[in-house]
């Protein structure tokens, strides 16, 4: 057989099997187009359809008279993490283009992506003028997550609660979804419709040159007891943090013990939870001044002694990149886009448990949520399938070829690394004050406290004086939601 018969034969059959994968039936899936693919995506793709059993949806067969199922999204974050219009051979994007695929064929609709918008604020802009005009052009619009609360309490979207489709005891979707959402209603989600849930997961990298270096035992085994506490991260930055330039000062020519850019999550991984919810999904204000000043406690010393901070959420992942911290806290993103390229043997923690009282490690992640615009009125069943296809499909193939392929073959160097990316995934989270903090006044000052250099001698102070203004916000919120659809 010649290569490109092989190519053919492989693009045809995984067409054939993400149709399987998430539809109720093999016998009635229409064939789909010959595409070619690279033998690297043939061997993963294949890998990882080994690595565990498809999920599979619970969509009646349905044929939509191939309507325009087009996702709209920025320029600087979705275009390449949503869908695919071609194919090169690059296991993620084929995974992508494959899924939209099948989902073609499945259902006779015309999956695509459009950028409308090249930043935050003009995505804002952007989803208000379409919905006030009636637009019903976009089935789908992606935006970065506190500017999508606040287009989601402006009434621009769908309560997705309301779409019939939509199974939430699927595993396509995500448990933020829930956390974000209030009492009965969710108006904006996470599911596998991209990667980015894992794409901005939180975790440490650890340098294991530097550990073997100065004598320290990379901690995978107190990570595996369930004993990798804060307590422990400060002793190994203190041992690494060192003047290498012998002037007397800490500066940017020296090692520090941990490189970051911003800490906002850390501080919900450690459990420092401003805004928890009760057991009707309903969000309420618990200002917990004790388990806060023990969080700044630890965090004091190791951040504003032996860490190095960047103006911006990269610097810290370059600093590492140039062998000048022990650790560094960052996101998958920066794994990939920079630490990945450099020279550093390095491996993958999650974020310590502050202390003997917390039960498990927390994984704390910032998002790209999606919504469906209140203006599409007339398709709403085909964008529910659509939608909840596309899902599983990505769960099925472009989740593991992300992060089983990419992250944890490709971008891994132990098993322990590879079982650390497993911990952390499992982990995932996002905290309710981070997402609604531009709805609700001085949460943002609180939800970073070292950053905003709350001393721990104020903590309990600080918190009480904030306490009236961030109950006030909140109860607009909840008259906001009772509004809404």
């Amino acid at each position: 057989m010649t290569k490109r018969f092989l190519s053919l034969l492989f693009a045809l059959s995984l067409s054939l099997t993400s149709l399987m994968a998430c539809g109720e039936s093999a016998q009635d899936a229409p064939s789909a187009p010959a595409q070619t693919a690279s033998a690297d995506t043939i061997a993963e793709t294949e890998a990882a359809e080994e690595t565990e059993e498809l999920a599979q949806d619970d969509l009646a067969d349905n044929d939509f008279g191939g309507a325009s199922y087009i996702i709209a999204g920025l320029s600087n974050r979705t275009t390449t993490a949503v869908t695919s219009s071609e194919l090169n051979g690059e296991v993620i994007n084929d995974a992508q283009y494959n899924a939209a695929r099948a989902v073609e064929e499945r259902f006779n609709v015309k999956v695509s992506y459009e950028d409308i918008a090249s930043d935050d604020s003009a995505m804002g802009t952007a989803i208000k003028n379409l919905v006030l005009s009636g637009e019903e052009k976009y089935s789908v619009t992606f935006g970065v997550d506190t500017n999508q609360i606040t287009q989601a309490l402006n009434g621009m979207y769908h309560n997705l609660k309301n779409i019939p489709q939509f199974n939430w005891d699927q595993p396509w979707w995500i448990d933020s979804t829930e956390t974000i959402s209030v009492g009965d209603k969710s108006y904006v989600a996470s599911s596998y419709l991209s990667y980015f849930c894992l794409y901005y997961m939180r975790l440490f990298v650890i340098n294991k040159s530097i550990a073997s270096d100065l004598g320290l035992e990379l901690p995978y085994q107190k990570v595996y007891d369930g004993i990798w506490y804060f307590d422990d991260l400060l002793n190994m930055a203190q041992a690494a943090t060192a003047d290498i330039d012998g002037d007397g000062s800490m500066t940017d020519k020296d090692r520090y013990g941990i490189s970051y850019g911003a800490l906002y999550t850390l501080q919900s991984s450690s459990g420092i939870t401003i805004i928890p919810k009760d057991d009707d999904n309903m969000p309420y204000i618990n200002l917990d001044a004790e388990r806060a000043l023990k969080y700044l406690q630890k965090a004091e010393p190791l951040f504003l002694e032996n860490g190095y901070y960047g103006d911006n959420s990269a610097y810290g992942a370059n600093f590492f990149s140039n062998g000048q911290s022990l650790f560094c806290y960052c996101n998958l993103r920066e794994v990939v886009n920079i630490i990945r390229n450099s020279e550093i043997d390095y491996g993958f923690l999650p974020a310590p448990k502050l202390d003997e009282l917390q039960e498990d490690y927390m994984t704390v992640a910032t998002d790209v949520y999606w919504g469906i615009p209140s203006s599409c009125v007339s398709q709403l069943d085909m964008i529910g399938t659509v939608t909840e296809a596309l899902s599983c499909q990505h769960y099925n193939f472009v989740r593991p070829a992300f992060f089983e392929t990419t992250m944890k073959t490709k971008l891994s160097y132990s098993e322990d690394d590879s079982n650390m990316l497993d911990l952390v995934a499992s982990k995932l989270s996002i905290d309710f004050g981070f997402a609604y903090q531009s709805n609700i006044s001085a949460m943002g000052s609180i939800d970073d406290m070292i950053n905003d250099k709350v001393k721990s001698d104020k903590v309990a102070s600080t918190l009480e004086k904030k306490r009236s203004s961030i109950e006030k916000s909140l109860d607009k919120i909840l008259t906001a939601y009772d509004e809404l659809p």
